[in-house]
Protein backbone atom coordinates (compact mmCIF):
# COMPACT_ATOMS: atom_id res chain seq x y z
CA UNK A 1 0.00 0.00 0.00
CA UNK A 2 2.69 2.82 0.53
CA UNK A 3 4.19 2.06 -2.25
CA UNK A 4 1.07 2.49 -4.32
CA UNK A 5 -0.04 6.42 -2.40
CA UNK A 6 3.59 7.22 -2.95
CA UNK A 7 2.92 6.17 -7.19
CA UNK A 8 -0.60 8.31 -6.59
CA UNK A 9 1.39 11.11 -4.96
CA UNK A 10 3.83 11.20 -7.93
CA UNK A 11 1.21 10.98 -10.23
CA UNK A 12 -0.66 13.55 -9.22
CA UNK A 13 2.08 16.02 -8.59
CA UNK A 14 2.69 15.25 -12.35
CA UNK A 15 -0.90 15.65 -13.53
CA UNK A 16 -1.34 19.23 -11.20
CA UNK A 17 1.80 20.51 -12.62
CA UNK A 18 1.39 20.08 -16.61
CA UNK A 19 -2.37 21.64 -15.74
CA UNK A 20 -0.44 24.70 -14.12
CA UNK A 21 1.79 24.69 -17.39
CA UNK A 22 -1.46 24.81 -19.82
CA UNK A 23 -3.27 27.40 -17.73
CA UNK A 24 0.54 29.36 -18.23
CA UNK A 25 0.44 28.98 -22.25
CA UNK A 26 -3.18 30.37 -22.09
CA UNK A 27 -2.77 33.31 -19.74
CA UNK A 28 0.36 34.55 -21.91
CA UNK A 29 -2.23 33.89 -25.20
CA UNK A 30 -4.47 36.71 -22.87
CA UNK A 31 -1.52 38.72 -21.74
CA UNK A 32 -1.02 39.67 -25.50
CA UNK A 33 -4.25 41.60 -25.77
CA UNK A 34 -4.80 45.08 -24.15
CA UNK A 35 -6.23 43.65 -20.69
CA UNK A 36 -5.58 44.08 -16.63
CA UNK A 37 -1.91 43.26 -15.35
CA UNK A 38 -3.98 41.04 -13.21
CA UNK A 39 -3.24 38.49 -15.79
CA UNK A 40 0.46 38.81 -15.91
CA UNK A 41 0.24 38.44 -12.39
CA UNK A 42 -2.21 35.04 -12.62
CA UNK A 43 0.70 34.11 -15.10
CA UNK A 44 3.54 34.61 -12.41
CA UNK A 45 1.35 32.88 -9.61
CA UNK A 46 0.80 30.18 -11.70
CA UNK A 47 4.60 29.95 -13.10
CA UNK A 48 5.72 29.64 -9.39
CA UNK A 49 3.08 26.95 -8.59
CA UNK A 50 4.58 24.83 -11.54
CA UNK A 51 7.81 25.47 -10.55
CA UNK A 52 7.75 24.15 -7.41
CA UNK A 53 5.92 21.05 -8.11
CA UNK A 54 8.52 20.37 -10.58
CA UNK A 55 11.32 21.01 -7.59
CA UNK A 56 9.07 18.47 -5.50
CA UNK A 57 8.64 15.81 -8.21
CA UNK A 58 12.21 15.88 -9.09
CA UNK A 59 13.09 15.58 -5.03
CA UNK A 60 11.14 12.36 -5.01
CA UNK A 61 12.41 10.71 -8.11
CA UNK A 62 15.84 11.42 -6.17
CA UNK A 63 14.78 9.88 -3.31
CA UNK A 64 13.79 6.87 -4.72
CA UNK A 65 16.44 6.57 -7.07
CA UNK A 66 14.73 7.45 -10.20
CA UNK A 67 16.10 10.50 -10.78
CA UNK A 68 18.59 10.70 -14.09
CA UNK A 69 19.68 14.29 -15.38
CA UNK A 70 19.71 14.99 -19.56
CA UNK A 71 22.98 16.39 -19.92
CA UNK A 72 24.18 18.28 -23.04
CA UNK A 73 25.69 21.15 -24.51
CA UNK A 74 23.75 24.40 -24.67
CA UNK A 75 24.72 27.78 -25.65
CA UNK A 76 24.88 30.11 -22.61
CA UNK A 77 23.15 33.01 -24.63
CA UNK A 78 20.29 31.11 -25.48
CA UNK A 79 20.04 29.86 -22.31
CA UNK A 80 20.34 32.79 -20.42
CA UNK A 81 17.38 34.57 -23.22
CA UNK A 82 15.40 31.55 -22.71
CA UNK A 83 15.66 31.68 -18.61
CA UNK A 84 14.01 35.39 -18.59
CA UNK A 85 11.57 34.97 -21.20
CA UNK A 86 10.38 32.17 -18.92
CA UNK A 87 10.27 34.06 -15.76
CA UNK A 88 7.91 37.11 -17.30
CA UNK A 89 7.04 40.36 -16.77
CA UNK A 90 8.75 41.59 -13.45
CA UNK A 91 7.47 43.74 -10.97
CA UNK A 92 6.72 46.87 -11.72
CA UNK A 93 9.00 48.69 -8.56
CA UNK A 94 12.20 46.58 -9.70
CA UNK A 95 14.79 46.46 -11.74
CA UNK A 96 16.91 43.07 -13.31
CA UNK A 97 20.26 43.94 -14.09
CA UNK A 98 21.87 40.78 -16.30
CA UNK A 99 25.44 40.36 -17.28
CA UNK A 100 26.46 37.67 -19.43
CA UNK A 101 30.18 38.23 -19.96
CA UNK A 102 31.03 34.72 -19.57
CA UNK A 103 28.85 33.88 -22.38
CA UNK A 104 31.06 35.56 -24.57
CA UNK A 105 33.57 33.56 -23.22
CA UNK A 106 32.68 29.77 -22.70
CA UNK A 107 30.26 29.73 -25.45
CA UNK A 108 28.61 26.68 -24.33
CA UNK A 109 28.32 24.53 -21.40
CA UNK A 110 27.24 20.85 -20.80
CA UNK A 111 24.42 20.54 -18.14
CA UNK A 112 20.48 19.62 -18.03
CA UNK A 113 19.11 23.28 -19.04
CA UNK A 114 15.67 22.22 -17.33
CA UNK A 115 16.41 21.34 -13.95
CA UNK A 116 19.08 24.60 -13.49
CA UNK A 117 16.55 26.41 -15.43
CA UNK A 118 13.68 25.31 -12.48
CA UNK A 119 16.61 26.21 -9.79
CA UNK A 120 17.29 29.71 -11.11
CA UNK A 121 14.06 30.72 -11.68
CA UNK A 122 13.20 30.08 -7.94
CA UNK A 123 15.74 31.80 -7.29
CA UNK A 124 15.05 34.90 -9.05
CA UNK A 125 11.83 34.55 -8.10
CA UNK A 126 12.45 35.07 -4.85
CA UNK A 127 15.06 37.75 -5.20
CA UNK A 128 12.11 39.79 -7.31
CA UNK A 129 9.76 39.09 -4.11
CA UNK A 130 12.59 40.16 -1.67
CA UNK A 131 14.37 43.05 -3.61
CA UNK A 132 13.20 46.50 -2.87
CA UNK A 133 14.42 47.98 -6.19
CA UNK A 134 17.38 45.68 -8.03
CA UNK A 135 17.82 42.46 -9.17
CA UNK A 136 21.27 41.21 -10.86
CA UNK A 137 21.63 37.99 -12.66
CA UNK A 138 25.28 37.16 -13.19
CA UNK A 139 26.81 34.85 -15.54
CA UNK A 140 30.87 34.18 -14.56
CA UNK A 141 33.60 31.70 -14.73
CA UNK A 142 34.32 30.14 -11.20
CA UNK A 143 37.74 30.73 -9.35
CA UNK A 144 38.00 27.65 -9.38
CA UNK A 145 36.83 26.52 -12.57
CA UNK A 146 33.29 25.55 -13.54
CA UNK A 147 30.44 27.93 -14.64
CA UNK A 148 28.67 30.19 -11.50
CA UNK A 149 25.14 31.62 -11.78
CA UNK A 150 25.13 34.38 -9.59
CA UNK A 151 21.46 35.83 -7.98
CA UNK A 152 21.72 39.22 -6.11
CA UNK A 153 19.16 41.51 -4.65
CA UNK A 154 18.92 44.44 -2.34
CA UNK A 155 16.69 42.82 0.08
CA UNK A 156 16.96 41.98 3.50
CA UNK A 157 19.16 39.44 3.08
CA UNK A 158 18.59 35.65 3.98
CA UNK A 159 17.70 34.37 7.79
CA UNK A 160 20.41 33.85 10.02
CA UNK A 161 19.14 30.05 10.26
CA UNK A 162 19.12 29.49 6.41
CA UNK A 163 22.69 30.96 6.09
CA UNK A 164 23.63 27.97 8.78
CA UNK A 165 22.58 25.33 6.48
CA UNK A 166 19.08 24.90 8.08
CA UNK A 167 16.36 23.64 5.74
CA UNK A 168 13.83 25.49 7.72
CA UNK A 169 10.55 27.37 6.03
CA UNK A 170 10.55 31.29 6.95
CA UNK A 171 8.89 34.53 6.11
CA UNK A 172 10.95 33.71 2.57
CA UNK A 173 9.32 30.36 1.77
CA UNK A 174 9.14 26.90 2.77
CA UNK A 175 13.24 26.32 1.37
CA UNK A 176 12.02 23.95 -1.29
CA UNK A 177 13.99 25.63 -3.88
CA UNK A 178 17.06 25.85 -1.85
CA UNK A 179 16.82 22.14 -0.78
CA UNK A 180 16.31 21.34 -4.81
CA UNK A 181 18.91 23.78 -5.68
CA UNK A 182 21.41 22.31 -3.49
CA UNK A 183 20.21 18.84 -5.56
CA UNK A 184 20.75 19.88 -8.76
CA UNK A 185 24.20 20.95 -8.33
CA UNK A 186 25.51 18.22 -6.45
CA UNK A 187 24.01 15.65 -9.30
CA UNK A 188 26.18 17.81 -12.02
CA UNK A 189 29.42 15.91 -11.30
CA UNK A 190 32.58 15.61 -14.16
CA UNK A 191 34.24 12.04 -14.47
CA UNK A 192 36.70 13.14 -11.87
CA UNK A 193 34.50 13.52 -9.39
CA UNK A 194 34.13 17.39 -8.67
CA UNK A 195 30.91 18.03 -8.03
CA UNK A 196 28.49 21.50 -8.43
CA UNK A 197 27.37 23.57 -5.59
CA UNK A 198 25.13 26.26 -3.97
CA UNK A 199 26.61 28.80 -1.82
CA UNK A 200 24.38 31.62 0.16
CA UNK A 201 25.64 35.07 1.53
CA UNK A 202 24.66 38.20 2.63
CA UNK A 203 25.96 41.70 0.61
CA UNK A 204 24.03 42.72 2.20
CA UNK A 205 21.52 41.84 0.01
CA UNK A 206 20.76 37.99 -0.33
CA UNK A 207 23.35 36.36 -2.46
CA UNK A 208 22.82 33.23 -4.55
CA UNK A 209 25.49 31.15 -6.45
CA UNK A 210 24.98 28.57 -8.48
CA UNK A 211 28.09 26.71 -9.63
CA UNK A 212 28.25 23.69 -12.29
CA UNK A 213 31.52 21.85 -13.02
Amino acid sequence: MPNQIDALVAAAIHDAKNALMALDTQLGEIERRPTSADFSAARATTGRIAGQLAELLTLYRAQGGQLRLAIDDHDLHDFIDDLLTELGPLPGNIQLDCNRDAADQLGAWAFDAYLVKLALLDALRNALRQARTHVALTLKAAPQGGLCFEVADDGPGFPAAILAGENTASAQGTGLGLSFARLIAERHATPAGKHGHVALANLPGANFKLTLP
